[in-house]
């Protein structure tokens, strides 16, 4: 079996550093030299892995889809074995927080400029709306009698609350703020079991 490719542990490794920086500083704030410096390397090493500044945000935006496809694919699965909404939004809200906060503020600085990256529109927007259906998938098995556009809405709504947490990571608010918006998620699921 072949080994992987130096090239390729190299470019993930640069990616990663890229993610930090991104998440950190926002997009214009990860600078060459503040990426080369998080990973290691030296600054013209970046272009040799990555290309110019244009090719660089492309290959972010991959990086951050594909890492928000995997917590999303997990999620799925992990969700099928829930049996109440309360559960889900136990799952969602636990404070082990099992999500990488560095993907939802590099996907948030990438969303903020996408006017200069307007190709990166199409995947951060299907990446978003992968995690609402995995949640909507899970709101409909799990409150069967409630109509689609409850469904939706409410799955919009838990979505926000829960991408809200990591958004504010760098803000270090307050703990009770998870509580807050693990309840705005609780009485938004509740809310579909009420029969209309």
């Amino acid at each position: 079996m072949p080994r992987p490719s130096l090239k390729d542990q190299r470019t993930q490794e640069i990616l990663d550093a890229y993610l930090t920086c991104v998440a950190q500083f926002g997009l214009e704030g990860a600078t060459q030299e503040r990426i080369a410096a998080e990973a290691g390397v030296k600054r013209p090493i970046l272009r040799h892995y990555l290309g110019n500044k244009d090719q660089m945000v492309a290959a972010l935006v991959a990086y951050v889809v594909d890492g928000f496809a995997v917590s999303t694919n997990a999620l799925a699965e992990a969700v099928e074995g829930l049996q109440t909404t309360g559960d889900l939004i136990d799952f969602l809200f636990a404070d082990n927080g099992g999500s990488d906060a560095r993907l939802m503020l590099a996907w948030q600085a990438l969303t903020a400029s996408i006017a200069d990256y307007p190709d990166a529109r199409a995947p951060l927007l299907a990446s978003l709306e992968n995690f609402i259906a995995v949640i909507e998938r899970a709101l409909s098995r799990l409150s069967p009698r409630a109509d689609v556009a409850s469904v939706r809405a409410a799955a919009q709504g838990i979505t926000s609350s829960y991408v809200n947490l990591d958004a504010m990571t760098p803000l270090k608010p307050p703990a009770e703020w998870r509580d807050e918006l693990k309840q705005a998620a609780t009485i938004l699921a509740a809310s579909l079991e009420t029969p209309k």
